[in-house]
């Protein structure tokens, strides 16, 4: 379904539909991008990011533990809710269940919030993973809301001629 696209699920409010998104080639390329993430956060935080902690003082490696922290916990709420995506299009779930069964995309105060202090002086590649993962938490999270809050409020014609209704009116 490529009619779906960046603009409409993250910029404008169109009435967009879980089971929609789920088939669309937009849920497949953030859910590959995921996937390669979590492989890429993996292999740095188990290999390099070890040898790289081992140089921290002691300050800087609890600041790299929380830091380390919130780059797994944006990855596993990015993961998870994917992964509700894929149940989705799979027949697996409905999209009243992801509300009903918590699978909204969770951690936001984790996941939104600012770096600890003194998270610059963090080794490059740990920094970009987490520049990275917030950006991806951030358009999920675009996605989540634009997909699940407030899809009860009316019916998705109703909401429709809401819309119509009000764009003629802004030009009368």
């Amino acid at each position: 379904m490529d009619h779906l696209s960046t603009e409409a699920l993250g910029h404008k409010q169109e009435a967009v539909d879980a089971t929609e998104f789920a088939a669309s080639d937009l849920f497949f390329r953030i859910y590959d991008e995921s996937m390669a993430m979590v492989r890429q956060a993996a292999d740095y935080l188990e290999l390099e990011g070890v040898i790289e902690r081992q140089q921290l003082s002691q300050k800087m490696g609890i600041i790299y533990a929380c830091e380390s922290m919130r780059l797994t916990t944006r990855l596993m709420q990015v993961s998870a809710w994917l992964l509700a995506m894929r149940a989705i299009r799979q027949g697996e779930l409905v999209s009243d269940d992801i509300e009903a069964r918590g699978f909204r995309l969770g951690a936001k105060e984790v996941c939104l919030g600012g770096p600890v202090r003194g998270a610059g002086l963090l080794p490059v590649r740990l920094i970009n993973l987490l520049e990275a993962s917030k950006r991806l938490y951030e358009r999920v999270a675009r996605l989540d809301q634009l997909l699940f809050e407030g899809q009860h409020e009316l019916p998705s014609h109703k909401r429709f001629v809401a819309q119509i209704s009000a764009i003629e009116e802004a030009f009368s």
